[in-house]
């Protein structure tokens, strides 16, 4: 089920918040339970069952792992519940996930064809499993390195799990964020945390809705196979993909995180403006958040991050960015878009790249950004290369300006374009000066936020919805 579809937005939602807050405090986490696996097995149907699975594998698990680890003596067994636990975790990720990509890869190399075979398995990816195994491998390793008590009630590591808001595209949340707000007594219905959740949520609603899906008609039109491209449609269609994924993802984003607060859950940002950051460094701190905070938390600091020689600070990076690439998807376009991104921060640290000194704000970085995301958005190498040499001029048979492309110059996309370089690109400054004005007229908000919630409604009514970009990873 989709956040932004009908089904969602005027039933599960206001139904389910409704009997939340009707019902007593001491049943409330049984029906947020409940509720959030009722709503994963609307859209994993009987590929539940690897979720459920997991759940219960993990919990064990960590119990164990936990014993072990309060006994320095045990040092060895631990590590090795440890390794079962990464086993156990990225075993069906890689095999629903990669297995296709691996035997690509196998082709590739080595000429044996094992492509059909894997074929005839039928493996579905089930919902959400990128990012509910990143859960329990955070988990796990906060176990192992004593920053986390093992959770001894499954009901509350359940609930950790499966919260609807996050279960199937993040944020990322730490088990140490929410564990004492999994406790039904230390969470409660606060009319501030409920106003303030909802209108974050519409204000994420809108941003999917009003900006991210007519942008993404425009990609999509870019991408056919019989469109024909010109040097005007590929830029746009790239600059609008820029802002379709940012609006998208952050919109979902915004959403979770607003549910999640109606019912006393805090969790932390996963966006703070990515393309105002003034080099690609910055932006990797800006851009889902949770996740780059995972990979560093959890890859690079253990790889040795910076603290050793030039060559092993650059490998760190590169296989940081490797494994980045290839989360968002099994495939050599995803790869190109990591490790480009991996160059560029490589540049930086090596002092030959400094967009900053331009002194064109955000500016810079997100034209590479843009750049980067015609791969990532790519369906094949071969649309990627020659979308790229269509922008840059590299494509004879591409001209400038096509006629027929006047329709691309719609008044809707070009406001829609202008008005996302306003809120992505303006300085940090400016920002924060509407944002505290905002958070002192609560009422001008919610007037304004009934208006998006109204202009959304009409959207999803009239055109439809669209499924979030990440839902896909």
């Amino acid at each position: 089920m989709v956040f932004s579809s009908p089904g969602f937005l005027f039933l599960f939602f206001p139904c389910f918040f409704a009997l939340y807050c009707m019902l007593p405090r001491i049943w409330r986490n049984g029906f947020i339970l409940l509720a959030s696996v009722v709503f994963y097995l609307l859209g994993a149907g009987a590929l539940t069952v690897v979720a459920l699975v997991l759940l219960a594998a993990n919990w064990r698990l960590a119990i164990l792992t936990g014993a072990l680890r309060r006994d320095d003596r045990r040092g060895p067994q631990a590590k090795l519940a440890l390794g079962l636990a990464l086993v156990l975790n990225l075993a069906p990720l890689i095999a629903y996930k990669y297995l296709g990509f691996l035997a690509q890869l196998l082709a590739d190399v080595s000429g044996v064809q094992l492509l059909e075979n894997v074929a005839r398995l039928g493996l579905v990816l089930p919902l959400g499993i990128s990012f509910y195994v990143f859960h329990f491998l955070s988990y796990q390793a906060d176990v192992y390195a004593r920053r986390v008590q093992p959770e001894r009630s499954l009901h509350k590591f359940a609930i950790y799990i499966f919260l609807f808001p996050h279960l199937i595209a993040g944020p990322v949340v730490r088990f140490a964020e929410v564990r004492e707000q999994l406790d039904i007594k230390r969470r409660a219905l606060v009319g501030s945390d409920v106003f303030w959740g909802l209108n974050l949520f519409i204000i994420g609603l809108s941003k999917k809705l009003l900006i991210a899906d007519p942008l993404g008609a425009v990609v999509d039109l870019m991408h056919r196979p019989d469109f024909v491209l010109s040097t005007y449609a590929a830029w746009l269609g790239a600059v609008c993909y820029s802002f379709q994924i940012y609006f998208d993802f952050s919109g979902y984003t915004d959403m979770a995180i607003g549910m999640a607060r109606m019912l006393g859950f805090r969790f932390p940002r996963n966006f703070n403006r990515p393309y105002a950051a003034t080099s690609v460094t910055e932006f990797w701190q800006r851009w889902h958040m949770t996740l780059s905070r995972f990979f560093r938390d959890y890859v690079y600091i253990p790889l040795g991050g910076n603290r050793s020689t030039t060559f092993k600070t650059y490998r760190n990076l590169f296989v940081v960015f490797g494994l980045c690439a290839l989360w968002h998807g099994a495939a050599y376009t995803f790869l190109v878009w990591g490790l480009g991104h991996g160059v560029l921060i490589a540049l930086e640290r090596a002092g030959v790249l400094n967009t900053a000194r331009w002194r064109l704000g955000g500016l810079p970085v997100f034209l590479l950004a843009t750049v980067l995301w015609v791969p990532f958005r790519a369906d094949s190498m071969e649309q990627s290369g020659t979308l790229l040499r269509v922008m840059f001029g590299g494509e004879p048979s591409a001209p400038l300006w096509n006629p027929a492309h006047i329709m691309l110059a719609d008044p809707k996309v070009i406001f829609l374009l202008l008005l996302s370089t306003a809120i992505c690109l303006a300085g940090d400054r400016w920002f924060l000066r509407l944002r505290n004005m905002s958070f002192r007229r609560p009422k001008l908000v919610g007037a304004y936020s009934l208006v998006l919630y109204v202009l959304s409604c009409l959207s999803v009514v009239e055109g439809g919805f669209n499924p979030f970009i990440y839902f896909q990873f």
